[in-house]
């Protein structure tokens, strides 16, 4: 039975009675909902949710965050790491504390230094870019294989996957034509965010997903010195994820 970590500990004593790990006044509705959802049975508390992946899984949690299910269900996204430096994610329903996913990491094809370097060196002549970002993955088959963002035209980045066994450039899923919203500016965004998430900015960075979608990750330092995470479409300005890191 693994041992509860300090980490954890301190995770576990931010959930308070089993409220979400989303500090500050901006998130005040969606917090008490939680609470009351809590009090009444319907969310298991997520003190007791942390426990209870700590009895059953080796290692320590390292990391929570909240998300929403398809059909808009609260769930927790629950990393750990053991003693050897695997990771493992889980995806627990908050309902019922029942395990939905579960993604081990396995890093035993990750490639050396030097091996990557040829094949980085080869995709960045062949397309013309400079590499900015790569991380090892495993995709839906199992394979061990590298996510690669390089940088591209005024339109912003562009990803490849590439097998780690193989250093061929994996296809990729085709997109559908679209007509997408321009972008909004960096004033927009704060401007439209300022009035429900207090803060002093730290950092906004524009980013871009496999699919090309395009968000702003944006840091707010807190009253109470925390930071809060916020990753928010650059076309519509809707949230789609937050968090508090001590």
């Amino acid at each position: 039975m693994a041992q509860i970590q300090p980490r954890f500990s301190r995770i576990a004593a931010w959930s308070l009675a089993g409220g979400l790990l989303l500090g500050g006044t901006g998130q005040a509705a969606e917090h008490d909902a939680v609470r009351a959802a809590v009090a009444t049975g319907q969310y298991k508390p997520l003190s007791t949710i942390l426990t209870e992946v700590a009895a059953a899984n080796a290692g320590r949690v390292v990391d929570v965050e909240t998300k929403r299910g398809p059909k808009g269900e609260l769930r927790y996204e629950v990393k750990l790491v053991d003693n050897q430096g695997l990771k493992q994610e889980l995806l627990i329903d908050a309902a019922t504390g029942q395990t939905v996913q579960r993604v081990a990491k396995d890093r035993s094809q990750a490639l050396g230094m030097a091996e990557l370097a040829q094949y980085l060196a080869k995709l960045a002549q062949q397309h013309a870019s400079r590499i900015t970002d790569v991380e090892f993955e495993r995709d839906q088959q199992g394979r061990g294989v590298y996510e690669i963002k390089l940088s591209a035209d005024q339109q912003g980045y562009r990803k490849l996957v590439m097998d780690a066994a193989t250093g061929q450039v994996l296809p990729s899923a085709p997109t559908k034509g679209r007509n997408p919203a321009p972008l909004k500016r960096v004033d927009e965004v704060l401007q439209a965010l300022a009035p429900r998430f207090p803060g002093q900015v730290l950092e906004v960075e524009l980013e871009h997903d496999e699919s090309q979608a395009s968000y702003y990750e944006i840091e707010l330092l807190q009253s109470n010195g925390s930071t809060l995470a916020l990753k928010v479409d650059a076309r519509s300005l809707q949230v789609l994820k937050q968090k508090v890191e001590d």
